[in-house]
């Protein structure tokens, strides 16, 4: 990767800290909802294939941590079917790396995010069809490889499906964890992770751990229906941003 780290400069550490902090709340506390907003952060001042690079490791860390606070309450009815089709999405996402325009795909994101945050009779007919979680999971696998933004199709997919508030994070943690390590391979076959980014990753962890820390602790403070309400408005976060940065780069 020829782009070189800005570690001299305090924009860029400001960035990826408050970028970091916010995607751990996210992980743990909010099943992702926020995690959309590191990328778009770190696009400030990195181009998007080093900000995806240096976050990966952080994420597959924070998945770690997640789910050692809420393994016991996942969703495997859910899950049998999300984590293949996650799977599938990062095989596609992985094939469309470096052919599909990161614009049109945040554009199109942005787009479905907005629609089904504004849009709450929408998402049962959506949701509830007989295997909806194929077409879910697959979408979020792709725009989770392409962009680290699976938190939005996976969440506008369990939104409508009426979880309780820790099977909700608990099974998304699972997804998410599948989902980071199969990226693993095509950024390594893409010689995404100089040393300058893995070191500059390993300085970021304590803020990871301490992002996903403080996630547990806010989603004890909330009820069901605070954390819908918290988790419709982070969708609609999530899409205005994407549509954000697709319009800058149009």
């Amino acid at each position: 990767m020829s782009a070189a780290l800005p570690l001299n400069e305090p924009l860029f550490w400001l960035l990826a800290s408050v970028g970091v902090v916010l995607s751990g709340i996210s992980k743990s506390g909010l099943a992702g909802g926020a995690g959309v907003i590191a990328v778009p952060l770190l696009s400030l001042v990195l181009p998007l294939p080093l900000a995806t690079a240096l976050l990966l490791p952080l994420l597959i860390a924070m998945d770690a941590q997640t789910l050692r606070y809420y393994w016991r309450q996942i969703s495997w009815a859910e899950a049998r079917w999300l984590l293949p089709a996650a799977a599938l999405g990062v095989a596609l996402g992985t094939a469309l790396l470096g052919s599909l325009s990161a614009t049109h795909l945040q554009l199109m994101l942005g787009v479905l995010c907005v629609l089904f945050a504004l849009w709450q009779n929408l998402l049962p007919y959506l949701t509830r069809w007989r295997r909806a979680a194929l077409l879910w999971g697959t979408l979020s696998g792709v725009s989770s490889t392409l962009l680290h933004a699976g938190g939005p199709p996976l969440n506008a997919y369990l939104l409508g499906r009426n979880l309780v508030k820790a099977h909700w994070l608990a099974t998304a943690a699972v997804v998410f964890a599948l989902m980071n390590w199969l990226k693993v391979p095509a950024y390594l076959t893409l010689g995404s992770w100089s040393a300058d980014v893995l070191l500059c990753a390993l300085a970021l962890l304590p803020l990871a751990w301490l992002g996903v820390w403080l996630g547990k602790r806010l989603q004890g403070q909330i009820n069901e229906q605070q954390f819908i309400r918290l988790c419709r408005g982070l969708l609609l976060l999530s899409g205005l941003l994407l549509l954000g940065k697709a319009w800058l780069a149009a």
